[in-house]
């Protein structure tokens, strides 16, 4: 019993933080986008920079995360970047400017690379036989956050007129600061598993950027990251573009937030009994469909049946992947794996509201973007047909090969009381 406990405090302070790193500060934008660029007068290009310059921030410090994760602790970096999430929050209430919005935007992804990967190597280390499960629960922050921005937006823009997405950000800043503390309560740094002595001279280079499997997971990563942020910076004004009024829009649009809480979860406690490759294989084709329904139905039943089956394989596909990479390699490069192949999802996602802004305004509209999404996630399915059925790492989870810091320790026998 003690043990459930221990895991559901973890899968709670997981799913709060990613609530404010990931759904506040990455996807709620996508969101407040519409209401943010009439206020601003940007242009479609502009907006879809806004979140370039988030996923610049992310990818220029992901890949330190995971290597100070190893030498600092992954708790200590999980609050920083949670309270760092939270002053970019609050300043992007106060922006007057696209360029005071591009500073806002990159704060944003700074906090996320120094919490997310950090926070993934907690929940790996603690449950290593339910890292499904839990990254599942981490991931879907993002459906959440989603879904708050969705209910919250309509509401705020009536009664606060044109100001109303200033004080969205300035709740979510309060709430990230409340949601660091959270963090700093509960979380503490794994037990680390110990390398064998003929694994102690091995390098980085060897044993994770240049192994075959971490290397094609990081491409899969990166053609979903290309992809995924599409949908959600372009896909609310596309519903609006449809004649759909903007309460209804955000109604359609917390659809795919609902159900994207679950799918993190869902697919993550699915690819513990039949396995990640065979669940990514089915979440990727069903996202693929979905950004395709919109673009041939672009009506009310069209979106919402979209939205449906977005939100219910997009967070999961992301966890899939994300446990993918930490079982290629030895348990203790878990978190440089991670921060590696997040590197390509990062730059994929530099590429993709960049490249779905300029084919919004000279291509063919936000459908050209939204046809983009699917091609790219068929590429994935394509990669993902290469991985290994079977999970390839084979380090001892349960030989007492591990080092614990001594906060650690004290967490494991308050853990143990009792049992």
């Amino acid at each position: 019993m003690n043990q459930e406990q221990h895991i559901w405090k973890y899968a709670f302070a997981s799913l709060v933080v990613t609530i404010s790193t990931l759904g506040f500060g990455r996807m709620s934008y996508g969101v407040l986008m519409p209401f943010m660029k009439e206020s601003l007068s940007l242009s479609y290009e502009q907006a879809g920079m806004l979140a370039t310059m988030n996923s610049i921030g992310y990818l220029g410090m992901v890949l330190f995360a995971g290597i100070l994760a190893t030498k600092w602790g992954s708790r200590r970096l999980v609050v920083f970047g949670t309270v760092l999430v939270a002053a970019g929050l609050l300043y992007l209430g106060t922006v007057q400017s696209y360029g005071a919005s591009l500073v806002g935007m990159s704060i944003l992804g700074v906090g996320t690379a120094f919490t997310y990967t950090p926070l993934v190597n907690i929940v790996v280390g603690w449950f290593p036989q339910r890292r499904g499960m839990m990254i599942g629960f981490l991931v879907s922050g993002l459906g959440l956050g989603t879904l708050i921005s969705s209910l919250l937006i309509p509401f705020f823009t009536t009664l606060f007129t044109n100001d109303g997405w200033r004080y969205l950000w300035y709740i979510y800043g309060i709430l990230s600061l409340l949601f660091a503390l959270v963090a700093l309560f509960i979380l503490r740094d794994p037990p680390i598993p110990l390398l064998k002595k003929e694994q102690k001279d091995q390098s980085l280079l060897r044993e994770v950027y240049l192994h075959k499997g971490v290397l094609l997971v990081a491409i899969i990563y990166g053609l979903i990251g290309f992809a995924y942020l599409i949908p959600q910076s372009f896909l609310f004004s596309f519903i609006l573009e449809s004649k759909i009024n903007p309460y209804t829009a955000g109604q359609i649009m917390a659809i795919g937030g609902l159900m994207s809480i679950f799918s993190g979860p869902l697919w993550g406690s699915i690819s513990d009994k039949i396995g990640r490759r065979k669940s990514l294989i089915i979440t990727l084709v069903t996202g693929a469909t979905s950004m395709l329904l919109p673009v041939i139905f672009p009506v009310f039943i069209g979106f919402v049946i979209s939205q449906f089956f977005w939100g219910i394989t997009v967070v999961g596909m992301l966890s899939l992947i994300q446990a993918l990479s930490t079982e290629q390699i030895h348990a203790s490069y878990a978190p440089v794996a991670l921060g590696y192949v997040t590197i390509y999802f990062a730059v994929g996602q530099l590429l993709g509201p960049g490249l779905g802004g300029w084919m919004t305004d000279h291509v063919g509209g936000i459908s050209s973007a939204l046809l983009l999404c699917s091609g790219l996630l068929l590429l994935a399915f394509l990669f993902s047909l290469r991985l290994q059925k079977k999970r390839s790492n084979g380090y001892a989870e349960s030989k007492g090969l591990y080092k614990l810091g001594e906060e650690s320790k004290q967490h494991v026998r308050t853990q143990n009381e009792g049992n």
